[in-house]
Protein backbone atom coordinates (compact mmCIF):
# COMPACT_ATOMS: atom_id res chain seq x y z
CA UNK A 1 0.00 0.00 0.00
CA UNK A 2 1.73 3.41 -0.77
CA UNK A 3 2.19 5.66 2.01
CA UNK A 4 1.21 8.74 -1.14
CA UNK A 5 -2.86 10.10 -2.03
CA UNK A 6 -2.67 10.25 -5.71
CA UNK A 7 -4.60 13.28 -7.12
CA UNK A 8 -5.23 13.80 -10.81
CA UNK A 9 -6.06 17.10 -11.94
CA UNK A 10 -8.13 16.25 -15.36
CA UNK A 11 -10.90 17.10 -17.22
CA UNK A 12 -14.22 15.65 -17.49
CA UNK A 13 -14.16 11.88 -19.04
CA UNK A 14 -14.83 12.04 -22.81
CA UNK A 15 -14.54 8.71 -24.95
CA UNK A 16 -13.01 10.78 -27.93
CA UNK A 17 -10.59 13.02 -26.36
CA UNK A 18 -7.74 10.76 -25.32
CA UNK A 19 -6.04 13.01 -22.64
CA UNK A 20 -8.98 13.13 -20.78
CA UNK A 21 -9.78 9.13 -21.55
CA UNK A 22 -5.93 8.58 -20.16
CA UNK A 23 -5.93 10.36 -16.91
CA UNK A 24 -9.16 9.09 -15.77
CA UNK A 25 -7.93 5.55 -16.24
CA UNK A 26 -4.71 6.34 -14.43
CA UNK A 27 -6.71 7.15 -11.47
CA UNK A 28 -8.30 3.75 -11.64
CA UNK A 29 -5.04 2.20 -12.51
CA UNK A 30 -3.12 3.67 -9.50
CA UNK A 31 -6.62 2.00 -6.99
CA UNK A 32 -6.37 -1.15 -8.93
CA UNK A 33 -2.50 -1.60 -7.90
CA UNK A 34 -3.25 -1.31 -4.33
CA UNK A 35 -3.06 3.17 -4.10
CA UNK A 36 -5.24 5.84 -3.48
CA UNK A 37 -6.21 7.85 -6.01
CA UNK A 38 -8.39 10.58 -6.68
CA UNK A 39 -10.07 12.58 -9.40
CA UNK A 40 -10.09 16.52 -9.12
CA UNK A 41 -11.89 18.39 -11.58
CA UNK A 42 -9.58 20.43 -14.38
CA UNK A 43 -10.38 24.03 -13.62
CA UNK A 44 -9.15 26.17 -16.79
CA UNK A 45 -7.23 28.91 -15.94
CA UNK A 46 -5.24 30.82 -18.87
CA UNK A 47 -3.49 34.53 -19.39
CA UNK A 48 -5.69 37.09 -20.83
CA UNK A 49 -4.36 38.07 -23.97
CA UNK A 50 -6.06 39.49 -27.34
CA UNK A 51 -6.41 36.27 -29.29
CA UNK A 52 -7.82 34.40 -26.90
CA UNK A 53 -10.55 37.39 -25.61
CA UNK A 54 -13.33 35.89 -27.39
CA UNK A 55 -13.44 32.65 -25.49
CA UNK A 56 -13.79 34.11 -22.38
CA UNK A 57 -17.61 33.01 -21.86
CA UNK A 58 -16.51 29.33 -22.82
CA UNK A 59 -13.85 29.64 -19.83
CA UNK A 60 -16.60 31.02 -17.81
CA UNK A 61 -18.96 28.39 -18.03
CA UNK A 62 -15.95 25.93 -18.09
CA UNK A 63 -15.65 26.79 -14.61
CA UNK A 64 -18.87 26.82 -13.26
CA UNK A 65 -19.53 23.16 -14.69
CA UNK A 66 -16.03 22.16 -13.00
CA UNK A 67 -17.23 23.45 -9.62
CA UNK A 68 -19.87 20.81 -10.03
CA UNK A 69 -19.09 17.77 -9.02
CA UNK A 70 -22.71 16.35 -9.75
CA UNK A 71 -21.78 17.49 -13.44
CA UNK A 72 -18.15 15.99 -13.68
CA UNK A 73 -18.53 12.97 -15.89
CA UNK A 74 -16.37 9.82 -15.28
CA UNK A 75 -16.36 6.72 -16.68
CA UNK A 76 -18.46 4.11 -14.29
CA UNK A 77 -16.39 1.40 -15.25
CA UNK A 78 -13.54 2.68 -13.62
CA UNK A 79 -12.64 3.24 -10.09
CA UNK A 80 -12.62 7.36 -10.20
CA UNK A 81 -13.45 8.91 -6.36
CA UNK A 82 -13.90 12.88 -7.32
CA UNK A 83 -12.57 14.74 -5.11
CA UNK A 84 -15.05 18.24 -4.56
CA UNK A 85 -13.31 21.46 -5.84
CA UNK A 86 -12.57 23.99 -3.59
CA UNK A 87 -10.95 27.06 -3.09
CA UNK A 88 -9.08 26.40 -0.21
CA UNK A 89 -7.56 22.89 -0.93
CA UNK A 90 -3.93 22.49 -0.50
CA UNK A 91 -2.60 19.38 -1.33
CA UNK A 92 -0.60 17.90 1.91
CA UNK A 93 2.85 16.48 1.70
CA UNK A 94 1.45 12.96 1.80
CA UNK A 95 -0.36 13.71 -2.28
CA UNK A 96 1.22 13.26 -5.25
CA UNK A 97 -0.25 15.53 -7.92
CA UNK A 98 -0.46 14.92 -11.47
CA UNK A 99 -1.15 17.72 -13.88
CA UNK A 100 -1.26 17.47 -17.48
CA UNK A 101 1.08 19.51 -19.08
CA UNK A 102 -1.64 22.30 -20.38
CA UNK A 103 -2.31 22.79 -16.75
CA UNK A 104 -1.75 26.13 -15.62
CA UNK A 105 0.68 26.53 -12.70
CA UNK A 106 0.36 24.60 -9.74
CA UNK A 107 -3.36 25.35 -8.78
CA UNK A 108 -3.55 22.89 -5.96
CA UNK A 109 -0.47 24.36 -4.09
CA UNK A 110 1.46 20.48 -4.14
CA UNK A 111 4.85 20.11 -2.69
CA UNK A 112 4.49 17.10 -4.92
CA UNK A 113 4.10 17.48 -8.14
CA UNK A 114 3.92 15.70 -11.39
CA UNK A 115 3.58 17.26 -15.04
CA UNK A 116 2.41 14.01 -16.89
CA UNK A 117 3.05 15.03 -20.94
CA UNK A 118 1.11 13.76 -22.74
CA UNK A 119 1.96 16.03 -25.71
CA UNK A 120 5.23 18.29 -26.26
CA UNK A 121 5.33 21.05 -23.85
CA UNK A 122 3.16 24.20 -25.36
CA UNK A 123 1.96 22.46 -28.67
CA UNK A 124 -1.94 23.17 -27.16
CA UNK A 125 -1.26 26.81 -25.31
CA UNK A 126 1.52 28.31 -27.15
CA UNK A 127 3.97 28.51 -23.94
CA UNK A 128 4.66 26.56 -21.02
CA UNK A 129 3.31 27.06 -17.84
CA UNK A 130 5.44 24.87 -15.30
CA UNK A 131 6.99 24.86 -12.01
CA UNK A 132 10.13 24.05 -10.10
CA UNK A 133 10.91 20.89 -8.63
CA UNK A 134 8.67 18.66 -10.37
CA UNK A 135 8.96 15.72 -12.16
CA UNK A 136 7.81 15.13 -15.39
CA UNK A 137 6.93 11.85 -17.43
CA UNK A 138 6.36 11.45 -21.07
CA UNK A 139 3.13 9.18 -22.44
CA UNK A 140 5.09 7.93 -25.57
CA UNK A 141 8.81 7.94 -27.06
CA UNK A 142 8.03 10.40 -29.36
CA UNK A 143 7.53 13.12 -26.86
CA UNK A 144 10.31 14.97 -26.09
CA UNK A 145 12.95 13.79 -23.93
CA UNK A 146 15.24 16.40 -23.57
CA UNK A 147 12.49 19.47 -22.45
CA UNK A 148 14.47 21.23 -19.10
CA UNK A 149 12.59 23.26 -17.08
CA UNK A 150 14.60 25.06 -13.89
CA UNK A 151 14.78 22.86 -10.75
CA UNK A 152 12.82 19.80 -12.63
CA UNK A 153 14.08 16.20 -14.51
CA UNK A 154 12.54 14.42 -16.87
CA UNK A 155 11.93 10.50 -15.44
CA UNK A 156 13.36 7.87 -17.86
CA UNK A 157 10.39 5.92 -17.10
CA UNK A 158 7.17 6.27 -19.78
CA UNK A 159 4.24 6.43 -18.69
CA UNK A 160 2.39 5.08 -21.07
CA UNK A 161 -1.42 4.53 -20.28
CA UNK A 162 -4.15 3.73 -22.64
CA UNK A 163 -7.55 2.66 -22.72
CA UNK A 164 -8.71 1.29 -26.65
CA UNK A 165 -11.75 -0.35 -27.32
CA UNK A 166 -10.59 -2.91 -29.57
CA UNK A 167 -13.14 -5.08 -29.59
CA UNK A 168 -15.23 -2.08 -31.39
CA UNK A 169 -12.20 -1.79 -33.83
CA UNK A 170 -10.90 -5.20 -35.16
CA UNK A 171 -12.24 -6.25 -37.92
CA UNK A 172 -12.16 -10.05 -38.82
CA UNK A 173 -14.72 -9.49 -42.08
CA UNK A 174 -12.86 -11.25 -44.96
CA UNK A 175 -10.22 -8.44 -46.50
CA UNK A 176 -11.60 -9.15 -50.11
CA UNK A 177 -14.92 -7.21 -48.91
CA UNK A 178 -15.52 -3.79 -51.28
CA UNK A 179 -14.92 -0.76 -49.54
CA UNK A 180 -15.01 2.77 -51.30
CA UNK A 181 -14.49 6.40 -50.62
CA UNK A 182 -11.98 8.50 -47.65
CA UNK A 183 -12.13 9.51 -43.79
CA UNK A 184 -10.21 12.10 -42.26
CA UNK A 185 -9.83 13.34 -39.20
CA UNK A 186 -8.47 17.33 -38.15
CA UNK A 187 -8.22 17.15 -34.49
CA UNK A 188 -5.19 18.94 -33.56
CA UNK A 189 -3.90 19.24 -36.80
CA UNK A 190 -7.17 22.15 -37.97
CA UNK A 191 -5.59 24.32 -40.03
CA UNK A 192 -3.27 22.41 -42.15
CA UNK A 193 -3.48 22.34 -45.77
CA UNK A 194 -5.78 19.92 -47.32
CA UNK A 195 -3.73 17.47 -49.19
CA UNK A 196 -7.09 15.49 -50.18
CA UNK A 197 -10.58 15.94 -51.41
CA UNK A 198 -12.85 16.93 -48.46
CA UNK A 199 -15.71 17.58 -49.89
CA UNK A 200 -15.73 13.70 -50.56
CA UNK A 201 -14.86 12.43 -47.94
CA UNK A 202 -16.07 11.98 -43.84
CA UNK A 203 -15.02 13.66 -41.11
CA UNK A 204 -14.72 11.38 -37.82
CA UNK A 205 -14.81 14.66 -35.38
CA UNK A 206 -16.85 14.73 -32.59
CA UNK A 207 -17.97 11.48 -33.64
CA UNK A 208 -18.54 8.12 -31.40
CA UNK A 209 -16.83 5.16 -30.97
CA UNK A 210 -19.16 3.38 -32.48
CA UNK A 211 -20.26 5.30 -35.41
CA UNK A 212 -16.35 6.02 -36.14
CA UNK A 213 -15.68 2.23 -36.23
CA UNK A 214 -18.39 1.64 -38.53
CA UNK A 215 -17.36 3.96 -40.67
CA UNK A 216 -13.45 2.81 -40.96
CA UNK A 217 -14.84 -0.55 -41.69
CA UNK A 218 -16.98 0.79 -44.70
CA UNK A 219 -14.27 3.03 -46.27
CA UNK A 220 -10.77 2.46 -48.40
CA UNK A 221 -8.49 4.98 -46.71
CA UNK A 222 -8.28 7.44 -43.62
CA UNK A 223 -6.37 10.57 -43.45
CA UNK A 224 -4.91 12.09 -41.08
CA UNK A 225 -3.82 15.95 -40.37
CA UNK A 226 -3.00 15.19 -36.42
CA UNK A 227 -0.19 13.74 -36.78
CA UNK A 228 -0.11 11.86 -32.97
CA UNK A 229 -4.23 10.77 -33.02
CA UNK A 230 -4.61 7.09 -32.15
CA UNK A 231 -7.23 7.24 -34.49
CA UNK A 232 -5.41 6.45 -37.06
CA UNK A 233 -4.20 2.84 -35.06
CA UNK A 234 -7.95 2.61 -34.77
CA UNK A 235 -8.34 2.93 -38.83
CA UNK A 236 -5.17 0.49 -39.17
CA UNK A 237 -6.98 -2.24 -37.47
CA UNK A 238 -10.12 -1.75 -38.82
CA UNK A 239 -8.94 -2.45 -42.15
CA UNK A 240 -8.55 0.71 -43.71
CA UNK A 241 -5.52 2.24 -45.59
CA UNK A 242 -4.19 4.85 -42.17
CA UNK A 243 -2.32 7.84 -43.83
CA UNK A 244 -0.82 10.40 -41.92
CA UNK A 245 0.00 13.76 -43.41
CA UNK A 246 3.62 14.63 -42.90
CA UNK A 247 4.72 17.33 -40.78
CA UNK A 248 6.86 19.87 -42.67
CA UNK A 249 10.77 19.02 -42.00
CA UNK A 250 9.98 15.98 -39.72
CA UNK A 251 11.51 12.81 -41.33
CA UNK A 252 9.19 9.41 -40.46
CA UNK A 253 12.13 8.23 -37.95
CA UNK A 254 11.42 11.56 -36.05
CA UNK A 255 8.22 11.78 -35.87
CA UNK A 256 7.69 7.98 -34.35
CA UNK A 257 11.00 6.94 -33.16
CA UNK A 258 10.41 3.50 -32.27
CA UNK A 259 9.26 1.54 -35.51
CA UNK A 260 6.68 -0.37 -33.48
CA UNK A 261 4.56 2.79 -33.01
CA UNK A 262 4.52 3.11 -36.95
CA UNK A 263 2.83 -0.25 -37.44
CA UNK A 264 -0.19 0.36 -39.59
CA UNK A 265 0.70 3.85 -40.64
CA UNK A 266 1.46 5.18 -44.03
CA UNK A 267 3.50 8.27 -43.31
CA UNK A 268 2.77 10.05 -46.21
CA UNK A 269 1.05 8.19 -49.87
CA UNK A 270 4.60 7.54 -50.18
CA UNK A 271 4.61 4.77 -47.63
CA UNK A 272 0.94 2.57 -48.04
CA UNK A 273 3.05 -0.43 -48.40
CA UNK A 274 4.52 -0.51 -45.33
CA UNK A 275 1.02 0.13 -43.46
CA UNK A 276 -0.53 -2.68 -45.48
CA UNK A 277 2.35 -4.88 -44.66
CA UNK A 278 2.27 -4.18 -41.00
CA UNK A 279 -1.21 -3.93 -40.30
CA UNK A 280 -1.13 -7.32 -38.30
CA UNK A 281 1.97 -6.08 -36.02
CA UNK A 282 -0.29 -3.26 -35.66
CA UNK A 283 -3.33 -5.33 -34.33
CA UNK A 284 -1.03 -7.06 -32.24
CA UNK A 285 0.84 -4.00 -30.85
CA UNK A 286 -2.20 -2.40 -29.75
CA UNK A 287 -3.56 -5.46 -27.93
CA UNK A 288 -0.30 -5.50 -25.87
CA UNK A 289 0.21 -1.16 -25.11
CA UNK A 290 -3.98 -2.19 -23.80
CA UNK A 291 -2.64 -4.76 -21.36
CA UNK A 292 0.68 -3.00 -20.11
CA UNK A 293 -0.80 0.01 -19.00
CA UNK A 294 -1.46 -1.77 -15.18
CA UNK A 295 2.57 -2.24 -15.91
CA UNK A 296 3.29 1.43 -16.67
CA UNK A 297 1.12 2.17 -14.16
CA UNK A 298 3.44 0.25 -11.39
CA UNK A 299 6.76 1.32 -12.58
CA UNK A 300 5.27 5.22 -12.25
CA UNK A 301 4.82 4.57 -8.67
CA UNK A 302 7.85 2.80 -7.71
CA UNK A 303 10.05 5.48 -9.78
CA UNK A 304 8.21 8.62 -8.23
CA UNK A 305 7.64 7.10 -4.78
CA UNK A 306 11.40 6.32 -4.30
CA UNK A 307 12.25 9.95 -5.94
CA UNK A 308 10.61 11.72 -3.05
CA UNK A 309 12.13 9.57 -0.53
CA UNK A 310 15.13 10.36 -1.84
CA UNK A 311 14.81 14.17 -0.79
Amino acid sequence: MSQYKYIIYAPIYDETVGGAIVMHKLCHLINECGGQAYLYPFVPSFELHHYNIQEIGLYIKAIHDASQVANFRVNPAFKTPVITPRDNLVAGDDCIVVYPEIAFGNPLRAKNTVRWLLHNPGFHTGRVYFGSGEVYYRHGDSLLDNFQFHGSVVSDVVLRVQHVPLDLYIDDAPPQRDRSGTAYCLRKGKGRPAVHDLDDSILIDGKTHAETAAIFKSVKRFISYDPYTHYSYFAAIAGCESVVVPVDNMSKEQWRPNIEDRYGLAYGFDDLEFARATRELAINRQIFLNNQSKECTLRFMEDIERRLAAR
